[in-house]
């Protein structure tokens, strides 16, 4: 049996088995003693069909009446045409009916079946309309969308190479030919990943896939340390933190992760301790304060080094007090009677606002040390430095505290995670075969490592992935541009903000470790190559992104699945570009207007 799905069409085959008269089929319509019976079969599924229609009809115009992107006003015409039409035949066809009703004749026959052409016709102009409408994505916009995107990627590679051209002879050993294991295990890695989008579960499971890969990039460091016998701990550190993302992942996807990911999900039978025992409430409620704490020691250690200083520093002074404040709000709104009576005297419910503020400030402050910073040949690599961990420090506490107690925790994972990036890269630093000046893979690891602290936070490319309650801390009112940016930063923080922000800290902190001592110029350069990389890997998803949705556009979940994710990687790619010619302006310092030494070049 085939049916044919259709919006308010009924199969007839179904209709007889379902009424009880599937023998119908083998009746002669031109018997006189069983005519009768036939129209009166035909005419009871002519009134279904009828309310069918209009039940159709009148849904079409409450939803063209109502929504703010309905029908256009041609496509209504034409679809009142076809009803009217039919309801005019149908009317002709009642009047006949009751004027025969007592005659046997088969003239009443072919009325009907004409009258059933009428509304397949007007039910199948709905179906086809609704399925160009809601299943269906403009294709032309999509080609003009898919063009742009190619477009740019074949603009994105002459970029990065023409960069290689000033440095390309201090780069590439005299026997060197360019082509690293580390160039081709990238591509293969970012291959993989665009093509596994292809797949329609690939959506549902794309955190534990970037996660899968971010390993196995890990292993291939571990190999590499093993041989060299160098940064082994390194090494296995950054293992075991891709396996602490993977297990808070797979927490987050499975909607238990309310507060904090790492520590109130953890499975206690395994130490065999009872789930409801008081050693996981204080380890839930101290875990993040702690971690906060720690954050602020780092930020204090940091900026007590030679580097910093003058504004820069105040700026990090501020974030140090914002941490504190946020160890205040947590510790007042924790679960613990101790620790919530010892805060409970204090106003708590004005601390999200007043880190609001003080972020807002620490920006402010950064763009106007941009403007008066007259960084030298020989200060330009610290005033990086300082740029970065500045511009970091004053977004961190405002997205940690909009992602619950897990932000100071995911904070410290990334901040783990992107030393132990640095470090395994710092020991790459010597091959002569490079034809970047800076290795991809480094970078593909850090863009890995973005797409799981997406997936760790707790969200997913799906609107009810959205924590909107992130939205209100600090907030009773609802004011819409207000909490559709805290909404966006908590969003976007751990995954797009603060990875593209930081990039620069990938090359800068091989100077701190002693390693590639070049001047400006080669700085820069390699800073522009390690955002493009970035961006390059980055497009190329949205591109393979916009052609699964074009391969899937009239697919049943096309809304439910695919379209959201459509959705969210075009907003992170557009906020991504964003930040990056942000940062361009921010870590420029200025042209310097001399020439590239002759070792460099």
């Amino acid at each position: 049996m085939v049916t044919e799905m259709s919006i308010g069409r009924v199969n007839p085959e179904l209709y007889a088995l379902g009424a009880g008269t599937w023998n119908l089929d083998g009746i002669n319509a031109w018997d006189s003693s069983n005519l009768s019976e036939l129209e009166e079969w035909l005419l009871n599924y002519v009134n279904v069909l009828c309310i069918n229609s209009w039940q159709v009809k009148r849904y079409i115009d409450v939803y063209s009446a109502s929504s703010v992107i309905g029908f256009s006003s041609e496509d209504l015409l034409h679809i009142s045409n076809v009803y009217v039409e039919a309801e005019q035949n149908w009317a002709h066809t009642t009047k006949n009916l009751l004027l025969h009703r007592n005659e046997r004749s088969h003239t009443l026959l072919p009325a009907l079946t004409r009258q059933i052409d009428f509304y397949f016709s007007f039910l199948s102009n709905v179906s086809e309309l609704a399925r160009s409408k809601w299943t269906e994505f403009n294709l032309k916009l999509m080609g003009i969308g898919l063009g742009t995107m190619l477009i740019s990627l074949f603009i994105i590679f002459p970029a990065i190479r023409r960069v290689n051209n000033l440095y390309i002879n201090s780069l590439l050993s005299p026997g060197g030919s360019g082509i690293s294991f580390e160039l081709i295990f990238t591509f293969f890695i970012v291959a993989i990943r665009a093509c596994s989008f292809l797949s329609n579960s690939f959506i549902l499971e794309e955190g534990k896939v970037a996660s899968f890969l971010l390993a196995t990039t890990s292993i291939v460091r571990l190999r590499s340390s093993i041989m060299k016998k160098k940064m082994l701990f390194e090494a296995v550190s950054f293992l075991l933190l891709i396996s602490i993302l993977r297990f808070t992942i797979e927490v987050g996807l499975s909607k238990q992760a309310a507060t904090s990911l790492f520590l109130s999900a953890s499975p206690s039978w395994m130490l065999g301790v009872a789930p409801g025992h008081p050693l996981w409430t204080y380890m839930a409620e101290i875990g993040p304060i702690l971690a906060v704490i720690l954050l602020a020691f780092l930020l204090c250690r940091t900026i007590s080094s030679s580097i910093f200083g003058g504004l820069w520093k105040y700026i990090n002074l501020g974030t140090i007090l914002s941490y504190v404040l946020i160890a205040v709000y947590w510790g007042a709104e924790s679960s613990i009677p101790t620790l919530a009576l010892l805060l409970q005297g204090m106003a708590t419910g004005h601390i999200p606002r007043m880190i609001y503020a003080i972020g807002l400030g620490q920006l402010l402050l950064v763009a106007v040390g941009h403007l008066f910073d007259k960084d030298s040949e020989l200060d330009y690599k610290r005033s990086l430095v300082m740029k970065t961990v500045a511009i970091l420090s004053a977004w961190s506490p405002t997205i940690i505290i909009l992602s619950g107690k897990q932000g100071s925790l995911v904070a410290l994972a990334l901040i783990i995670g992107g030393y132990c990036i640095v470090r395994l890269e710092s020991m790459e630093d010597s091959d002569s075969d490079a034809i970047f000046t800076f290795n991809p893979l480094a970078i593909t690891q850090w863009n890995l490592l973005a797409v799981c602290m997406f997936f760790a936070t707790g969200h997913w490319c799906a609107f009810d992935g959205l924590r909107y309650g992130a939205a209100f801390i600090g907030f009773d009112e609802f004011v819409l541009v207000r909490q559709a940016i805290l909404l966006a930063i908590d969003t976007f923080g751990f995954s797009h903000i603060l990875p593209v922000l930081g990039l620069p800290l990938l090359g800068v902190c091989n100077f701190l470790f002693g390693q590639n001592n070049h001047g400006k110029d080669f700085r820069f350069n390699q800073l522009s190559q390690m955002y493009m990389m970035y961006g390059l890997v980055t497009a190329t998803m949205v591109t393979v992104t916009v052609i699964c949705v074009t391969i899937h556009r009239r697919h049943l979940m096309v809304w439910g699945l695919f379209a959201p994710k459509f959705v969210f990687d075009v907003a992170g790619l557009v906020l991504t570009d964003a930040l990056i010619c942000l940062a361009s302006l921010l870590y420029s310092g200025g042209p310097t207007g001399e020439r590239v030494p002759e070792t460099e070049r």
